[in-house]
């Protein structure tokens, strides 16, 4: 058996490249996708007859080449994005709000995408419960809100909604 395995050790490169392969679509850090082209070289040694030592060298190497070259250039890659692009609380003021419970200087409640966040008026005026707010800013855990202007359909006048 022994004797098999070091005359296939082809067999153990490709597992261990298959399993690399497959380890990195589970975690996406490309740390074990490096792992995998450093197998597939000590493959490519042990497919055209190269030593033992060699394998395990050429697997070395190469890992350690892709993990200090390749894999910070790539990261900066997928990690590129537009200067002006906002994510998470940053991209949240100017968006709508519906104020779930009346809503002063002092506390309230506002619900965003399904999630309900404490909120506070930025004018000092209550906003009643059911009315759409604006978001100014995000303090903390906490959204600043102003009244958010609707229109009357039924009178045909726009401005803020009754009681604020």
């Amino acid at each position: 058996m022994i004797e098999w395995v070091g005359d296939n050790l082809w067999v153990l490169w490709l597992s261990l490249a298959v399993v690399f392969a497959v380890v990195e679509t589970m975690v996406l850090d490309l740390v074990f996708l490096m792992l995998a082209a450093g197998s597939a070289a000590a493959l490519a040694t042990a497919l055209v007859g190269g030593e033992a030592w060699l394998q395990i060298v050429m697997f070395a190497g190469v890992s350690l080449l892709m993990l200090a070259a390749v894999r910070p250039t790539a990261l900066r890659q997928l990690k590129k994005g537009s200067a002006d692009q906002l994510t998470n609380v940053d991209s949240m003021p100017g968006r709508t709000v519906m104020v779930l419970e009346d809503t002063g200087s002092a506390a309230g409640l506002a619900k965003i995408d399904g999630e309900t966040w404490t909120a506070r008026s930025a004018t000092g005026v209550t906003i009643p419960a059911g009315n759409e707010a604006e978001i100014d800013e995000v303090d903390g855990a906490t959204l600043i809100i102003h009244p958010k202007a609707a229109i009357d359909w039924d009178s045909g006048t726009a401005g803020l909604p009754e009681g604020t």
